[in-house]
């Protein structure tokens, strides 16, 4: 016999509240002190927003969204409707840089 774990409930106005202010699962799990998949289940189980590993940007779109070295990747991501990892796989596809430097670099050479 296999001990279930109890099921993570937290109302669907808070976890709108928290996916609206930008949170991620593992922020909102970490916030919980529950795991991911816990909070990604309840919110597809609710039909709220489930992120998914998406189709990445045209080249010319990412490369004009990182040379805007203040706006976060985390905040890219969702502009594109992906997650970061799917950002950070584009950018070492098209030679792009993701980090702090290189792309205050790409907002010069603009």
């Amino acid at each position: 016999m296999t001990v279930r774990r109890e099921e993570f409930r937290v109302a669907p106005a808070v976890l709108r509240e928290h996916l609206a202010a930008g949170e991620g699962y593992a922020d909102i799990a970490r916030r919980y002190a529950v795991g991911e998949n816990a909070v990604r289940y309840r919110c597809r189980k609710l039909q709220l927003r489930e992120l998914v590993n998406g189709r990445a940007p045209n080249e010319a779109a990412l490369q004009m969204a990182l040379a805007m070295s203040d706006v976060p990747l985390k905040r890219i991501a969702r502009i594109f409707g992906v997650e970061v990892r799917t950002i950070n796989r584009a950018a070492r596809l098209y030679g792009l840089p993701t980090d702090e430097r290189g792309r205050e670099r790409l907002r010069d050479a603009r």
